[in-house]
């Protein structure tokens, strides 16, 4: 499992994940490895970002290999996909999704599997050309393999707040005042005609963390507050810690485009300079 975090205000979108990934043994019990990548840059020269949870690989190669490998298609570096090439003065986050979809499917067929082994969700996010205003669009891959799912929009231009994936108890707990397992369980045990009393009932304990103004900085700083704390609620958790290992942001804004904030690498930066 994971934590996936986005924070957007008016400067831009935050990126931050942990960097746990969980893998089941043939005993029943689990490996935790805390070397994950699950943020992306999609363009090397474009605001363009993307996050992953849940399954963590496609086939044989990682889901950070396979964004790899998309990025240069998007670059236009490809061969075998040149028309996979983003128009910079035309593109938009929700084509970029829909490319996503389009591959990480093609590719899932190659395994010759009728369904997805496990949940995968992948997030892009951005600026489309010509916009002022970042945007967020969510892929879910849990169905048939030759279904390629439509993105959803869970941040449009007009649009401020956060949202958690995979793992997002500690952060619902913590500015909600509760999960969606209290939820169901409460909607559960009450007639349908009270649900709308009782949805507006929990939300009188929601506490709002920004604000649309709020400085990027700062917006960079909730985001990562945000996984930190749902890595210490996990770890104090019995079980394993299934939230964990660095922690990494990224940033993307309309003048500075994608910036990493906090990143890991495997190698010494030092030592390979020709390779940034």
């Amino acid at each position: 499992m994971t934590v996936a975090v986005w924070v957007k205000v008016f400067d831009g979108i935050v990126l931050s994940t942990d960097s746990a990934s969980t893998a089941l043994l043939p005993n029943g019990s689990a490996q935790v490895y805390n070397n994950a990548d699950k943020i992306f840059h999609l363009h090397r020269k474009l605001p363009i970002g993307a996050m992953t949870w849940g399954l963590g690989q496609i086939g044989p190669a990682s889901i950070s290999t396979v964004s790899k490998s998309l990025r240069l298609r998007l670059m236009g570096r490809d061969p075998d996909h040149p028309e996979w090439e983003v128009d910079a003065d035309t593109y938009t986050i929700e084509g970029v999704a829909e490319r996503v979809a389009e591959m990480f499917c093609e590719l899932m067929k190659q395994t010759n599997q009728d369904d997805w082994p496990g949940q995968l969700g992948y997030l892009v996010a951005g600026f489309s050309a010509k916009s002022d205003q970042s945007e967020a669009w969510l892929l879910k891959f849990e169905d048939k393999v030759d279904e390629v799912p439509g993105p959803e929009q869970v941040a449009s231009t007009d649009r401020w707040g956060y949202e958690a994936y995979a793992q997002p108890d500690a952060v619902d707990r913590l500015f909600r005042g509760y999960d969606q397992r209290l939820l169901a369980r409460l909607l559960a045990a009450t007639p349908p005609q009270h649900h709308a009393d009782m949805v507006a009932l929990l939300e009188e304990h929601h506490r709002v963390p920004l604000h649309p103004a709020m400085p990027f900085p700062d917006a960079i700083a909730l985001a990562k507050f945000m996984v930190e704390t749902t890595a210490g609620f996990t770890h104090f958790n019995l079980g394993p810690d299934t939230v964990g290992g660095p922690v990494e942001v990224a940033g993307i804004n309309l003048h500075e485009g994608f910036r990493w904030i906090k990143r890991k690498h495997y190698f010494s930066t030092e030592l390979n300079q020709g390779e940034l």
